[in-house]
């Protein structure tokens, strides 16, 4: 199943804009992170994206379609890195090369003519995914892309991606231990990202005191906000938070007080300009009560 898009006609700017991962690989663009994101030829054959796949959390698949979709949507400009040849059976590019003689021996040939077209000799694929056999001309290329920001959304982005620098830097000075964005591994094994993730005592590896997703909309967001409650499932935290901007749906709001055994806790924030002081108010109210 691919990424799902909800355009908002309003900004021009998606709903996939609303994922914490991605909202990290966005900023990774911006702040001069990575200029460029080239594929790598992993051992199973397949190209994957290493860098995204380390800021998101994203699996190989899932980054490749969020990559795609964020070059639909222009905010990512694609370029061709390489051409493969694949598999007109399957689609695979791991084969073994076979070299035949396309001439089957003559008894009536001169044994020099024999020598000569001994030497032309043809390529024979055979795939190692289905087993498949076939001609290196009857192979499928497939094109393989890079990816790099496209600077003519920048000033779009840079008023829909949250600047939360300031009061990050406040809970350090605190000595408050702070990821952002922060990759959690979960109980399943499954690495997880939120927007923050802190602890107050010790090491984010050792203890999580709270993880944080944030997502910020011109319009009510929807229950795809859901999708935190999947990771606080599965990751150790004493608190999960979700700060929305403007606010949830009447749907969403009752699935999440349906959820609400999960720990999650949602704050509804009319503006983004009330979202650093919110985090601050929220985060240091739970430290009082977490360093007892």
């Amino acid at each position: 199943m691919g990424v799902e898009i909800t355009p908002v006609e309003k900004s021009g700017v998606s709903s996939l804009l609303n994922r914490s991962d991605v909202q990290a690989l966005l900023k990774a663009f911006m702040n001069g992170s990575i200029s460029v994101l080239k594929p790598a030829l992993s051992q199973t054959g397949d190209f994957i994206y290493p860098e995204a796949e380390k800021i998101m959390g994203t699996s190989s698949r899932m980054t490749r379609e969020i990559l795609e979709a964020l070059s639909n949507e222009e905010i990512l400009i694609k370029e061709i890195s390489t051409s493969i040849l694949s598999c007109p059976y399957c689609g695979s590019n791991r084969f073994v090369v076979e070299l035949v003689d396309t001439y089957s021996p003559s008894s009536s040939r001169s044994k020099a003519l024999e020598n000569i077209v001994s030497g032309l000799l043809g390529k024979r694929m055979i795939c190692l995914n289905g087993g498949h056999t076939f001609y290196e001309s009857e192979g499928v290329s497939r094109k393989v892309y890079s990816y790099r920001f496209n600077p003519e959304k920048k000033e779009l982005l840079g008023r829909w991606l949250l600047d939360i620098t300031p009061v990050l830097e406040a809970f350090r000075a605190k000595g408050w231990k702070v990821e952002s964005p922060a990759g959690i591994r979960g109980k399943s094994g499954v690495e997880h990202t939120f927007s923050i993730a802190i602890s107050y005592k010790g090491d984010l590896e050792e203890s999580i005191d709270a993880v944080v997703d944030i997502i910020v909309s011109e319009t009510l967001v929807d229950e795809s906000a859901l999708s935190i409650v999947l990771k606080a499932m599965d990751v150790n935290a004493a608190k999960k938070l979700l700060l929305v901007v403007p606010g949830l749906t009447d749907k969403a709001r009752a699935l999440f007080d349906y959820y609400n055994t999960f720990n999650v806790h949602v704050l509804e924030c009319n503006s983004v300009s009330q979202i650093n002081s919110a985090l601050f108010e929220v985060l240091t109210s739970l430290a009082k009560i977490r360093l007892l």
